[in-house]
């Protein structure tokens, strides 16, 4: 755990800031009672307890082969700062999980995204287990947010579970996991995207279970798929949050999905499902073209940009066929 800690966290700077201004008593140490009197554990604060253990070079360090290089050494007196620190001392798992839930959800020191899932997940397994009518509100209580700021990253979690076990999205879905969790949470906000994926408008815990048993498998997988990236690029197609609006609008409309799916440009797709007239359309592009035409000097060119505007050509011939024959066809 020691050598963990000081892998994948900056134990370092933190050690300096303890040399300079000592522990700050206003953020104690959480730490649990154990059988034997003598020991705790803690809870709340081991990315601190592992630099002191690392400063003091007690047993564990040592056995780790743990230390810091600084410039200069820290002296005796910086050190005997830090050999008593303050603690907060727990009982029961009860009081562990009431005090994580509330600091890093509702309070001021809050944890991932992925991190307050898992957390509200057993909260409120363990809330429905015990009878509670309503666990996302109950819990909510508890950490300091309302049943929606619960519900919605339960459910995002229970969702990419369900597509890692039972759908067969195991890759995908633990990426997902790992590296897009906010933005998947925040795309389950979106109706369209819910209705999409199988879940619907299901709000209360039973529902909720009873949905996640009918998720659309090929809609969900397209869903997260298109949260990372695919073979031969290197972004996923949904890159940013605040493109959740606009692709619940895309996999709501056929014809602007059907778009994306061909073309893969989210951009592309909602210009289908904007609702725009083929007038409105049509003047869009020309406007785009124009600019082109007006900057066609800052532009390198070569055979692929001639076959691009060759081909842009012709599918404007194309077009013109097109209307006039649905023109004439009406007549």
């Amino acid at each position: 755990m020691l050598s963990w800690l000081e892998e994948t966290s900056n134990l370092e700077e933190l050690a300096s800031s303890m040399i300079q201004n000592g522990f700050f008593d206003h953020e104690p140490l959480i730490v649990r009672t154990t059988p034997d009197p003598q020991k705790y554990v803690v809870v709340e604060g081991n990315r601190r307890f592992a630099t002191i253990q690392i400063l003091l070079q007690t047993d564990a360090a040592v056995a780790a082969d743990l230390e810091f290089d600084f410039e200069v050494e820290p002296t005796a007196e910086q050190l005997d700062l830090i050999r008593v620190v303050p603690c907060v001392v727990v009982t029961s798992d009860a009081e562990v999980r009431k005090f994580l839930g509330y600091r890093h959800i509702g309070g001021i020191k809050t944890w991932s995204a992925e991190a307050k899932a898992r957390y509200l997940e057993t909260e409120v397994e363990g809330a429905a287990a015990a009878g509670s009518v309503n666990p996302f509100k109950d819990v909510g209580k508890r950490v300091g947010t309302n049943a929606l700021g619960v519900r919605g990253p339960y459910l995002a979690l229970k969702t990419l579970k369900v597509a890692r076990d039972d759908l067969d999205l195991g890759e995908t879905a633990r990426t997902v996991l790992r590296e897009r969790f906010g933005v998947w949470n925040r795309l389950l906000n979106s109706a369209e995207v819910r209705t999409f994926i199988g879940l619907g408008d299901a709000m209360d815990y039973a529902a909720i279970q009873s949905r996640l048993t009918q998720l659309s498998r090929p809609n969900l997988k397209m869903v997260l798929d298109d949260l990372v990236p695919q073979a031969g690029t290197r972004l996923a197609l949904l890159q940013d949050s605040r493109d959740v609006t606009t692709y619940g609008r895309v996999l709501a409309n056929d014809a602007a999905r059907e778009a994306l799916i061909v073309y893969r440009d989210l951009d592309l797709a909602a210009q289908v499902a904007d609702g725009s007239t083929l007038p409105q359309k049509l003047r869009n592009i020309t406007k785009s073209l124009d600019l082109l035409v007006r900057n066609i000097d800052s532009f390198e060119i070569g055979s692929s940009e001639v076959e691009a505007a060759a081909s842009l050509f012709n599918m404007a011939r194309s077009l013109n066929v097109l209307v006039k024959d649905r023109l004439d066809g009406e007549d």
